[in-house]
């Protein structure tokens, strides 16, 4: 028998609810993975890109230093049943640190009671549109050229 943990269930069941959101999906490029922690266990969501309104697509911005990417988790609190939504901003890999929004597992983005999936897939989906609009508007923002001196050192031919 292959048991799974309540925590990937309702990670399961809002990741079809994205699945079958439209606007979501024309606007955000979003790569899902396997989320655990002793007993916290779901999905990351990591915002990758953005289409803008005209249909360009962004992964990022090296001369303004906007980063698209954002990676979000849902599990089951480890001290309640509660769904939670976590986050942090440049988190693509399991480096030793966790997705996590704060320092303690109380500091999250959001929390909803086990069984409100379409509530807690509406939140992510809301945030990942929120997150959207600051990349766009970060890239609005005049850029500053600053001269770069490339060497320090002189060589001289002997």
């Amino acid at each position: 028998m292959i048991h799974v943990s309540q925590g990937l269930k309702n990670s399961l069941i809002v990741l079809e609810h994205l699945r079958n959101h439209e606007e979501l999906n024309k606007l955000c490029d979003i790569s899902v993975g396997a989320f655990t922690n002793c007993r916290e266990s779901g999905l990351t969501f990591i915002l990758t890109g953005v289409n803008d309104d005209s249909g360009n697509y962004f992964r990022g911005d090296i001369h303004t230093g906007a980063s698209v990417v954002f990676t979000y988790c849902i599990y089951e609190h480890r001290n309640s049943d509660s769904i939670i939504i976590n986050g942090k901003e440049g988190y693509v890999t399991n480096n030793g640190e966790l997705p996590y929004a704060g320092e303690t597992k109380s500091d999250y983005l959001a929390e909803f009671p086990c069984s409100a999936h379409t509530e807690t897939a509406d939140k992510l989906v809301e945030f990942m549109l929120m997150r959207r609009e600051e990349f766009l508007a970060k890239l609005q923002e005049p850029i500053e050229i600053v001269p770069v001196k490339l060497y320090d050192v002189v060589i001289k031919k002997k």
